[in-house]
């Protein structure tokens, strides 16, 4: 059974979140982003930054100073350097007139390259071209073989490089340009890198480890796919630097260093760069230009702070050439994830209930979150997928779990006492603490119902016969008189009441419920020939009548009342006590007197206060019980066999018979029954110093 309920709950939950991954419509960028920012990027082996510095004066402007770029360029590459991206975009127009910074002094100052005034032939100053003017980024061949920029301005791709670079350019066999276009799946926040042959990123981990850059750029499956379908991957960032920094594990160096006229200083300042690629920019490193968006900015563990475009290049070519950014686990590992996840919460749902079910989901959207930040790498876990799946199986669950409970309550309402249910609902944890209360017990009986199953034979008969009877009568004592419903044994049911109040109240209670049951039981009685008039044949109907009849026997005392059943089986909530016991007897009397409703004395004192007669039948020592009670028959003052003076000749002629008096008085015809078996009791010596000892149930 529960195998055919938990199989389409794991399936439907295992499904969602394969569905929600694939789709992305729940993205974990919150979580992941997080991760990514705990185990940031430390170091840049392979890369190097070198910017604008404040050594460089202020007078000299961007344009004018690509003779310092183009000289650090030489520098680097003399120096060992793998290569150079030049992160600027230029104009390719040529401004010869401009002057142009070519190096600085020793002593901090610009030796210009300035343009020479000619007299034209009216007098007037014409400016030549300066020195650089006609090349600002002139470098040699080898410079230029190793050696990207960022595309030119539109409309300018087709221009000569001979305007910027000088002949070393001309008849170059590769363009110079490389795309350094940032993409992403969601514009507000770039996290990843392009992977096309042609992005600065590529080109500059070829020039870094060929044979590395070989490796990583081969497709992967934790590849993702980015705007206009391009093939990228997740960037492992470091901190953003907005600082120079020539030494340590990033370095970010200044461009006067390596822009210096002499030329074995600026050889010297290279060295510490050999081996590395550089990205040269033309900004200072705090100034508010090329500055991006990344989980360095939004993630809620990061420092805030937006990331310079030279740096998300130079973390995005160690992150390609190190194979270390951040995946998601193989698709196998996620469905076994989603499975496992899945059957866990169906099983907790249907094993161990709600608590369980919920508490363990909020531990485990705690463990996915730490498998994020602790697991190396593999950082980009579908946390939302794996919670989504966990709480479709939960949904699911804990909708059987209400459905199940509605019908739960109503097999409750239909097979548990309302005041019962009252009770234990109330109660902490649904349990009942054992207690003793004064309670008062009504039980009764069908007198011949051996007799009445053996002539019915039929089971389904006897089950119908029964459940008529009970609707008839016993339901009354519930609905009308408050009673509790003990049990249904066969042919016997029995009810009690707790004294919760005051003791006549409940006495009022038990005994007017036991004149109404003894009135509905003789009706019912009445009407089983016209009842099952066609069902039964009339001979059977009429010997039914004859045999089926019902005794009432009612005590009161102190009973235990609380749960019985094995501590971890099924239990039910239960009376046990003397008078439960008593009760019993007392019905088992009536078969031998011709009275319906039999009490003991505490019950038969209070008779006359609602309107009801009693009349003595002795004291009895019953079965079980070594206390002798004081028995009395009740019931309705316009009974005949509770006329005043037939009950005065009754008590005349028992009194004389307890006290061995003879001749014994005329006792009243309509008690013949009760005078016979007291008699015959008495004859066979059961009548001992006033008390009589029937001897049997």
């Amino acid at each position: 059974m529960v195998l055919r309920v938990a199989a389409p709950f794991v399936i439907m939950a295992f499904g969602a979140g394969i569905v929600l991954d694939d789709l992305g419509i729940v993205p974990d960028h919150w979580i992941h982003d997080a991760a990514v920012v705990h185990q940031a990027r430390s170091a840049w082996p392979h890369v190097a930054i070198v910017a604008f510095d404040r050594d460089i004066p202020m007078q000299v402007g961007r344009r004018q100073a690509l003779p310092l770029v183009a000289r650090a360029a030489e520098r680097l590459i003399e120096a060992g350097a793998k290569g150079i991206f030049l992160d600027v975009r230029l104009a390719r127009e040529q401004e010869p007139a401009m002057p142009y910074a070519l190096c600085l002094e020793v002593d901090g100052k610009v030796r210009w390259s300035r343009p020479r005034c000619f007299a034209s032939e009216a007098g007037v100053c014409r400016l030549s071209a300066s020195e650089a003017g006609m090349a600002p980024l002139a470098m040699s061949r080898q410079t230029l073989s190793r050696l990207w920029i960022a595309p030119f301005l539109d409309g300018q791709e087709d221009w000569s490089n001979f305007l910027l670079f000088g002949p070393a350019a001309e008849g170059f066999g590769r363009p110079l340009t490389a795309d350094d276009v940032l993409v992403g799946r969601d514009p507000s926040v770039m996290r990843w890198m392009p992977l096309d042959g042609r992005h600065a990123v590529v080109q500059m981990a070829r020039l870094a480890d060929p044979a590395a850059a070989a490796q990583a750029l081969r497709p992967r499956p934790e590849d993702e796919r980015c705007q206009a379908e391009r093939r990228c991957r997740r960037v492992r960032f470091s901190p953003p630097l907005h600082r120079l920094q020539p030494a340590g594990s990033r370095t970010f160096f200044p461009l006067s260093r390596l822009a210096a006229c002499d030329v074995e200083t600026a050889r010297r300042a290279a060295d510490p760069l050999r081996g590395k690629v550089v990205i040269l920019q033309l900004t200072g490193p705090a100034e508010a230009t090329d500055l991006v968006v990344t989980p360095m900015t939004t993630a809620w563990n990061s420092p805030h702070m937006l990331t310079s475009g030279a740096q998300y290049l130079a973390d995005a070519i160690e992150t390609l050439l190190h194979l270390d950014h951040p995946r998601s686990p193989p698709e196998p590992a996620k469905w076994v994830l989603w499975a496992g996840v899945a059957g866990f919460s169906v099983w907790l749902g249907l094993r161990r209930g709600m608590i369980w079910l919920w508490g363990w989901g909020a531990l485990l959207a705690l463990g996915m979150m730490a498998l994020c930040f602790w697991v190396p790498r593999v950082q980009l876990w579908p946390v939302s997928a794996t919670l989504a799946t966990y709480l479709v199986a939960a949904v699911q669950v804990t909708g059987l779990q209400i459905l199940v409970g509605f019908r739960e309550g109503r097999l409750i309402q239909r097979y548990m006492p309302p005041p019962v249910h009252d009770l234990l609902i109330t109660a902490p944890g649904c349990r009942f603490r054992n207690q003793r209360y004064r309670v008062i017990v009504l039980q009764s009986d069908l007198a011949n119902y051996t007799t009445v199953t053996s002539l019915l034979q039929d089971p389904v008969l006897v089950l119908t016969l029964m459940n008529d009877y009970l609707e008839a009568t016993a339901q009354v004592l519930q609905s009308r008189y408050q009673g509790w419903l003990e049990s249904y044994v066969g042919d016997m049911v029995c009810y009690y009441w707790p004294v919760w109040q005051d003791w006549e109240t409940t006495c009022r209670h038990a005994l007017t419920g036991a004149m109404e049951l003894a009135d509905l039981q003789s009706r019912f009685f009445d009407s089983l020939p016209d009842r099952y008039q066609g069902r039964l044949p009339p001979g059977l109907l009429k010997s039914l009548r004859e045999l089926i009849d019902a005794g009432i026997g009612l005590a009161g005392g102190m009973a235990v009342m609380g749960d019985l059943g094995p501590r971890h089986g099924v239990r039910r909530f239960g009376l046990l006590g003397d008078p439960l016991n008593l009760a019993a007897r007392l019905e088992a009397l009536t078969r031998h007197f011709g009275d319906t409703i039999l009490a003991d004395d505490s019950l038969a004192r209070m008779a006359p206060r609602y309107g009801l007669c009693r009349r003595r039948l002795g004291t009895f020592r019953l079965k079980g019980r070594p206390e002798p009670a004081r028995v009395f028959a009740l019931g309705a003052a316009s009974w005949p066999r509770f006329a005043p003076d037939r009950i005065a000749g009754w008590e005349t002629w028992l009194t004389a018979l307890e006290r061995g008096l003879s001749p014994l008085p005329d006792c009243p015809e309509i008690y013949a029954r009760d005078r016979h078996t007291l008699l015959t009791w008495w004859k066979q010596g059961r009548l001992r110093d006033g008390i009589w000892e029937p001897g049997e149930k």
